[in-house]
């Protein structure tokens, strides 16, 4: 039995190191199953039990002891790892979950009507915010589907005053829309088509 009294000295301590590391590597190896991850958890253990070899009773069998804390080690890693597998179980979970939500609300015949109606919405909310010649100047190009030109001859404004209204209405439904930019076109379609 190895006492910690008899590993006081680095030299001592370098000597059992040597002695007994492949051995301890190999005892954490057949727990984790990864010669890598074995060595660092070694090390650890050792390297703990060097560190708070003074705060062990004289009597204390340091193989033992250092057994002891390379299983400890091994057990904490085991069971991370079955922490990480849980969660990435659940994760998958999660996305096929997403998936199939996504998949049923494509084939939903009512999924369109849903989301024009939400478009037309938005849509409402932010000509509402617009002033109220911009909000105008928008609607009667956009949805009556006058010219340019009838709307500035009937506003006595220039084109370019047209453009300039038709534009930054067009710029606050993009960052209105900007969640469905993916489907802004939809949009245009939905009120231009």
């Amino acid at each position: 039995m190895i006492t910690p009294g008899e590993i006081f000295s680095k030299s001592d301590f370098g000597t059992f190191y040597n002695t007994y590391y492949k051995r301890f590597i190999r005892y954490a190896c057949y727990y984790v199953d990864d010669v890598r991850t074995a060595e660092d958890l070694t090390h650890d253990a050792i390297l703990y039990c060097w560190e708070n070899r003074s705060k062990l009773p004289p009597d204390t069998d340091m193989l033992g002891y250092v057994l002891s804390a390379i299983k400890n080690k091994c057990l904490n890693h085991l069971k991370h790892l079955q922490i990480e597998a849980e969660y990435g179980r659940q994760c998958i979970e999660l996305y096929e979950w997403e998936i199939n939500a996504r998949i049923m609300t494509l084939e939903d015949e009512h999924y369109n009507d849903i989301f024009a109606n939400e478009i037309k919405r938005i849509v409402r909310s932010a000509l509402a915010q617009l002033p109220e010649q911009t909000r105008h100047i928008f609607e009667q190009h956009r949805f009556k589907f006058r010219s340019r030109r009838e709307i500035a001859d009937e506003l006595g404004v220039s084109l370019q005053k047209v453009d300039y209204h038709i534009n930054k209405a067009t710029r606050h439904l993009y960052n209105e829309l900007k969640d469905y930019s993916p489907l802004f076109v939809i949009f245009f379609q939905i009120f231009f088509g």
